[in-house]
């Protein structure tokens, strides 16, 4: 198989896999009690709509109850499908546990932090020292964009609410002579009682890639 071949061949079985996802989410989400959903999610659950409000970086979401369709609440344009199976899992998914107020790495969310750490660092930590080592300062500027707030860790650092029981802590630590800039990705430690590990990665890229964005526009 040549590599052109490979990587369509790839990417229709991470298609597929993501519309088997969207179709086991949807039919749990008839299973839920709306207003309990809502409570758990951080979500509005409008009654004369059917539908759910929510929240994820910023942006406004309307999910249908029961089916299960998601669709941006203020821009004419399709959801990207795997944006469509996170938020239909963050539903399905959220405990209602309180934010226990305690940061932990990635490496440290239990059934996963180990397994999923490379592509985690790849998709959140080095992108985030790459687009803001050489000026750090930018990261508090750029968060606010997503309703992120200045936090005391290391030289820079911010927290996202990527989803209201979901915040997202980004830290960076200037270079020197003897050290390059480095950075970290943390979570509070309720995450894993809202979404499981491989979820999470997708939950703390989906800011770096709109830093990507809000930086170009700066």
């Amino acid at each position: 198989m040549n590599q052109s071949k490979e990587k369509r061949f790839k990417t229709e079985i991470k298609q597929n896999n993501y519309l088997e996802a969207l179709k086991k989410a949807k039919e749990k989400l008839p299973t839920l009690n709306p207003d309990q959903a809502a409570l758990r999610s951080g979500a509005e659950f409008m009654t004369a709509d059917s539908k759910f409000k929510l929240t994820m970086a910023n942006e406004d979401y309307y999910i249908s109850y029961p089916e299960g369709e998601v669709e941006y609440a203020a821009k004419d344009k399709d959801v990207q499908l795997p944006v469509k199976v996170l938020i239909l899992h963050y539903l399905n998914q959220a405990s209602g546990v309180p934010l226990a107020d305690k940061l932990i790495s990635f490496r440290e969310v239990p059934e996963g932090g180990e397994i999923y750490y490379g592509p985690f660092k790849k998709r959140t930590i080095d992108p985030l020292v790459k687009y803001f080592g050489e000026e750090p300062e930018k990261l508090i500027t750029v968060a606010q964009y997503l309703g992120g707030q200045e936090e005391g860790l290391g030289d820079y650092s911010v927290t996202v609410p990527v989803f209201p029981k979901i915040p997202v802590t980004y830290v960076l630590w200037e270079g020197d002579e003897e050290f390059p800039p480095s950075g970290n990705v943390l979570f509070d430690s309720s995450a894993i009682s809202y979404l499981p590990s491989e979820d999470l990665v997708f939950v703390a890229s989906i800011p770096i890639w709109a830093f990507k964005g809000i930086l170009k526009s700066l």
